[in-house]
C-alpha cells in the first residue's frame, strides 16, 4: 500500500525529496535543478501551479518522486525502479483528473510509467525524444576555430531570443515557450548566456541553467545553419564549461539528443562522459 503526498510549497517538497537526487546530480539533474528553481520562484516556468509529489510505502520510505511544470511533461524518478509505486502515482493523478501531456525521466522509469499510463487511460504513449545525460569534471584540450567566447550583455537579449526560437522550431518536439528579449534578460544578468563571436558576428549560443548543488547544466546550444561545420559549438561549450568550473562548480552536465550523432561526438571530445539515458513520451488520445 502506497500513499501520495502532493505539495503546494516547493521548499517543503525539496526538503522531503532532495536526498533522493543529490547523490547522483547528473542522473537527476532535471528534477533536482527544477526543484531548486521552484524554491526561489514557484512560477518560474509559468503561472500554472507546478505538481510536486512523493510516493511513500507502508514504512514511510519514499519510493518515487514526481514534478511537473505545465505544459511540460511529468518528470518521474524512482531508484531503484518501483513499479507499484508508479502505479499508485498514476492512480492518484487519474483520480485527481490530471491529463498529462507526457512523461520524461531516466529511461527505465519513464518507460515503465508510460506503459502504466497507457494501460490505465487508453491513451497512446508515444516516445518522441531519446536523450543522453553527460557530465564533465575537466575540459580536454581541443583545436579551436577562429573567434572567441563572449558573455552576453543586455543589449544581446533580442538576438539570444531569436536564436533560441530558431532552435526550438528546428529541434524541439513537444511544448515549448516562445523566447523574448525580456525572458532572456534574467539569464543574461546572471552572466549565464554565452556566444561564440567570429568576425564581429554572433555565430553560436549556449546557456548555463538549472544550477544544482555542485553542478550546473549547459543547454540551449545552437548554431544557425549558415555557420555550421566550423567547430563553433564545440569550442563554445568547451570554453563555457571551463568558465563554469572556474566559477566554483565541481562539474557541468548536459543533455544530447541521441538522434544527433554529431553533438554526442563533439561533447565527448571536450571531456563529457555519458551517465544515463532519458526517454520522453507524449500521451495522445487514440482515435
Amino acid at each position: 500500500m502506497f500513499s501520495i503526498k502532493s505539495f503546494d510549497n516547493a521548499s517543503s517538497y525539496y526538503e522531503q525529496a532532495h536526498h533522493l537526487w543529490e547523490a547522483a546530480e547528473t542522473r537527476n539533474n532535471l528534477i533536482l535543478g527544477l526543484s531548486l528553481r521552484l524554491k526561489s520562484n514557484l512560477h518560474a516556468y509559468g503561472e500554472a501551479m507546478p505538481f510536486m509529489a512523493v510516493v511513500r510505502d507502508e514504512s514511510g520510505k519514499i519510493s518515487a518522486s514526481a514534478l511537473m511544470t505545465p505544459p511540460f511533461a511529468l518528470i518521474v524518478q524512482s531508484e531503484p525502479l518501483n513499479k507499484p509505486a508508479l502505479e499508485a502515482l498514476a492512480d492518484f493523478l487519474i483520480e485527481k483528473g490530471f491529463r498529462l501531456p507526457g512523461v520524461n525521466g531516466i529511461d527505465e522509469v519513464s518507460d515503465c510509467f508510460a506503459q502504466i499510463w497507457q494501460e490505465k487511460t487508453g491513451q497512446l504513449a508515444r516516445r518522441i525524444v531519446n536523450t543522453r545525460a553527460y557530465e564533465l569534471w575537466q575540459v580536454l584540450p581541443i583545436d579551436y576555430p577562429a573567434g572567441r567566447m563572449k558573455i552576453a550583455e543586455e543589449s544581446d537579449a533580442q538576438i539570444a531570443a531569436d536564436m533560441h526560437n530558431a532552435m526550438a522550431e528546428e529541434v524541439i518536439l513537444g511544448p515549448h515557450r516562445l523566447s523574448t528579449a525580456e525572458s532572456e534578460l534574467e539569464n543574461i544578468r546572471l552572466k549565464r548566456t554565452f556566444f561564440w563571436v567570429e568576425g564581429g558576428k554572433l555565430v553560436s549560443i549556449t546557456i548555463a541553467n538549472r544550477p544544482q548543488i555542485k553542478s550546473i547544466c549547459v543547454g540551449g546550444v545552437y548554431t544557425p545553419p549558415r555557420y555550421r561545420r566550423k567547430g563553433y559549438a564545440r569550442a563554445l561549450v568547451a570554453e563555457v564549461s571551463k568558465e563554469l568550473l572556474a566559477r566554483g562548480y565541481e562539474l557541468t552536465n548536459l543533455f544530447t539528443d541521441l538522434s544527433n550523432p554529431t553533438s554526442n561526438k563533439i561533447y565527448q571530445e571536450i571531456g563529457y562522459q555519458p551517465v544515463c539515458d532519458y526517454h520522453q513520451y507524449e500521451f495522445v488520445d487514440q482515435v
